[in-house]
């Protein structure tokens, strides 16, 4: 279980990672690493945005062509998915 939550941990920190990039303005081709970040956040991201646009209700607080909405909801989302994998964790 904790190896699970682990794995989450960094899914966040990666997508995190890609937010402050494009929010700092690094091109996508700067280097290896920073290709390998855009590339895993945009397919980290996915399912956030996939979620947005498939529940309607939603659309009108979040804007599903924004990329920090969907960037955010996506952390949001597995941040959810972290806490509940440590809720029934017995001691």
């Amino acid at each position: 279980m904790s190896l699970i939550r682990t794995i989450l941990g960094f899914v966040i920190l990666v997508i995190l990672i890609h937010a402050a990039l494009v929010y700092v303005g690094v091109r996508r081709a700067a280097n290896t690493v920073t290709e390998a970040i855009y590339s895993l956040g945009v397919l980290l991201e996915s399912p956030a945005a996939l979620f947005i646009n498939a529940v309607p209700d939603i659309q009108q607080y979040l804007n599903p062509n924004s990329f920090f909405a969907v960037a955010l909801t996506a952390v949001g989302l597995y941040l959810i998915l972290y806490l509940l994998l440590g809720v029934g964790k017995k001691n």
